[in-house]
């Protein structure tokens, strides 16, 4: 595939530094107007359709998709890394039990980040020898967060499962179904990029200061937690599990509509049109609260989208990826507060992605503000 021909032009930008470009990126095309994602030239729904979650973190990280060897060696180097240190686990004990998810999953990875090996190196050889470390690591601090919810202990990995397969194992003490599998993996690989949002926004400025790699991912983290950020998917499903059936939820949405409520899962910075991450996942998520016998979930959910977008899509508000993820997380039995961890978990992909292709040539990020004298 050919890449697209920049236009120079003059930046003009928003409070929040919407619409300013601040580097240039082969990794992901985020197309608001088509309705389109796309990684390194692939659409995300031929990957979501095709590609296992190992094959798109490869893809975002490197450039390509792995051959058979590259893919061989890819799993073998995530598995080695699926034991964290165990004082990262050990940390638990004395966080608050009333922490958030992402917060404890994020305390024990600061943990874990000071046994990395070769911690005091931030060389290019040493940040890619990273990702694998970073990514294995955080899957089974993040199933351990899940389990710490019901005053459970970390499970030890399976090494005949693959990434997704081992992260439900090590949540839920069960091996998923094969349908519940590919519902999980498809959020994952959906999620698993996304461009220079505000985590990744973070993690660039701390990895241009010359951090390692771990730094940069939990500085994401940090700007992940905020409620404007990464906790909608729990707010949008909380939203909609409070109803016994659609009717009800759609007289609940008109009301909200009227009173100009902001609907969390709908509108989005970048998409004027049809998130195409929902399309993706539209299948998978009604066919597995089908098979759960949630099948009024999906009605309800569906009521409420109808209403919303109904309204609100001329204005280009439809639902986002947020919306629909927990559709497939509360069937699969992961607990509603901790809904925010597996898309942290996949978008640190992206997070690192951004940030090896920055290193090479980037500047510190140090941008000026403008001094104003009081009135």
């Amino acid at each position: 595939m050919k890449p697209e021909a920049g236009n120079q032009k003059v930046q003009t930008y928003q409070r929040g530094l919407e619409g300013l470009e601040v580097t240039d990126t082969r990794i992901s095309l985020i197309d608001g107007v088509k309705s389109r994602l796309i990684y390194r030239g692939y659409p995300v729904d031929e990957l979501a359709e095709n590609c296992s979650f190992e094959e798109v973190t490869y893809l975002i990280l490197h450039g390509n998709l792995p051959n058979q060897q590259e893919y061989s060696q890819w799993k073998d180097e995530l598995r080695e890394w699926r034991i964290p240190p165990k004082e990262a686990f050990d940390s638990l004990s004395i966080i608050p039990s009333n922490a958030h998810p992402l917060a404890q999953y994020r305390t024990m990875l600061t943990i874990a980040a000071c046994h990395i090996p070769e911690a005091g190196r931030s060389d290019m050889q040493a940040q890619w020898r990273r990702p694998a470390r970073i990514l294995s690591w955080s899957a089974a601090l993040a199933a351990g967060a899940i389990r710490h919810l019901n005053s459970q202990a970390p499970l030890p990995p399976k090494d005949d499962l693959d990434f997704s397969a081992n992260f439900l194992w090590q949540a839920l003490e069960r091996e998923v179904s094969p349908e519940e599998k590919s519902a999980f993996e498809a959020s994952l690989i959906v999620q698993a990029e996304h461009g220079l949002h505000a985590a990744a926004f973070a993690a660039l400025i701390v990895i241009s200061t010359g951090a390692d790699l771990g730094s940069a991912v939990l500085a994401g983290m940090g700007a992940l937690s905020g409620v404007r950020h990464g906790g909608a998917n729990q707010l949008a499903y909380e939203d909609i599990s409070k109803f016994e059936c659609a009717e009800e939820a759609r007289v609940w949405a008109r009301k909200q509509l009227d009173e100009g409520y902001r609907f969390p899962g709908y509108g989005h910075r970048v998409y004027k049109c049809p998130d195409p991450r929902v399309a993706v996942l539209e299948s998978h998520a009604k066919n597995l609260l089908a098979s759960k016998g949630m099948e009024d979930r999906w009605e309800i959910y569906s009521a409420v989208r109808a209403e919303i977008e109904g309204a609100l899509s001329p204005k280009g508000i439809y639902a986002n990826v947020d919306s629909i993820t927990g559709l497939i997380y509360a069937p699969l039995g992961l607990p509603v507060s901790s809904f925010p961890i597996p898309f942290c978990l996949a978008i640190e992909t992206g997070w690192m992605a951004h940030c090896l292709e920055y290193l090479p040539h980037g500047a510190m990020i140090e941008p000026g503000a403008v001094y104003l004298t009081s009135s």
